[in-house]
């Protein structure tokens, strides 16, 4: 299995974005990029963007756990843009939940589609989560 490459910067506004495509020759090419922001009440927002699975779920947590570590009350995970979550990447939002508890943050998780609805929903999942379609609902 080839390794995944990361690319970071941070942009102007302050949003900090991480993209994971595998490695040149590896069988499967997919792309997921993660991008934090994080604003003076502190809330944090995670924007998860691509396919959710076991070769991207890492960079997901990795995120969380970075953005966690520097310090926040809230953070809000926004799934719309996620074509394909997977078994490891519900794995990755249950320890993402378990985290925020133990550290007494409050999540929230913004979905609209099938592509996160459904897998959350046919795994019971759904009812673990607070989920809302629209950021603004959030709180």
């Amino acid at each position: 299995m080839a390794t995944p490459r990361a690319e970071y910067s941070t942009a102007e506004s302050g949003v900090e974005v991480r993209t994971v495509a595998e490695s040149a020759g590896s069988p499967v090419q997919e792309t997921l990029t993660v991008a934090t922001q994080r604003d003076a009440t502190g809330l944090t927002t995670v924007e998860v963007d691509g396919e959710l699975d076991m070769l991207t779920a890492p960079t997901l947590m990795s995120v969380v756990d970075e953005a966690l570590d520097r310090g926040c009350n809230r953070l809000l995970v926004d799934l719309r843009p996620v074509r394909f979550l997977g078994s490891s990447g519900l794995t990755a939002l249950i320890a993402v939940a378990r985290r925020c508890a133990s550290d007494q943050v409050q999540l929230r998780l913004v979905a609209d589609g099938p592509s996160v609805m459904r897998p959350l929903e046919i795994t019971g999942l759904a009812a673990a989560f607070t989920t809302v379609t629209d950021p603004l609902d959030a709180w």
